[in-house]
């Protein structure tokens, strides 16, 4: 009987442990919701969204902008225009990961990874 007090508390921490890893520090957290946003707050938040090839990436004008149409786990699409640097190979990409906030219905990008 000794024996299986002695394991409860290592198993009681080894899956206490398991479950930090997996929801705090894992390295996939899902699609994010763009209805997690203050639409009044400039507060810069990082949220990983489906890029829609349906509907191209496009250069815009002469300021080297870019423009595209991404996707949230809610299936709210929004567009995102941005004069930053697209990283190369962002058309293979499925998901991207996008730092900024909503101003007036657009997001604003700060920045932008694959």
């Amino acid at each position: 009987m000794l024996k299986k007090q002695n394991l409860i508390l290592p198993l009681l921490l080894s899956i206490v442990l398991i479950s930090v890893y997996f929801f705090y520090f894992s390295p996939f957290k899902g699609l994010g919701s763009f209805a997690d946003y203050d639409r009044d707050s400039h507060v810069q938040k990082e949220i990983v969204v489906k890029l829609v090839m349906e509907k191209g990436i496009q250069k815009m004008g002469s300021d080297n902008g870019t423009q595209f149409y991404v996707e949230d786990r809610n299936g709210t699409e929004m567009l995102i225009q941005t004069t930053l640097l697209v990283p190369a190979g962002i058309e293979n990409s499925e998901y991207i990961t996008l730092t900024g906030h909503i101003c007036n219905g657009s997001f604003e990008v700060v920045n932008l990874e694959i």
